[in-house]
């Protein structure tokens, strides 16, 4: 972006186009930057399409998986609950 004073309006070239304005000042974006903005909101577009299709991608794979995962996640938070306990037993002096 450009900004340019209003006094000197008349030294921007015609191709430039405003982008907002007040009193003292006017600004400018570039033939150049408005083609590259646009390019660039093309590429987030499509990275937003491609991060959506892999993930239905990765879904797709993981459901094939999902019984042995969830069984062993089930499995661990068992560990994870017994070992607790016991940590809660040996600083109390219960029996165990």
């Amino acid at each position: 972006m450009v900004e340019v004073k209003n006094s000197n309006k008349s030294s921007v070239p015609s191709d430039w186009v405003m982008v907002s304005s007040t009193k003292a000042v006017s600004r400018y974006h570039s033939p150049f930057i408005i083609e590259n903005y646009r390019h660039l909101s093309q590429l987030r577009e499509q990275l937003v399409l491609d991060c959506n299709a892999e993930w239905l991608n990765f879904l797709d794979h993981f459901s094939k998986h999902y019984h042995p995962v969830s069984k062993a996640i089930g499995h661990l938070a068992t560990i994870d609950c017994l070992f607790s306990l016991a940590q809660v037993a040996k600083q109390g002096d219960y029996c165990r």
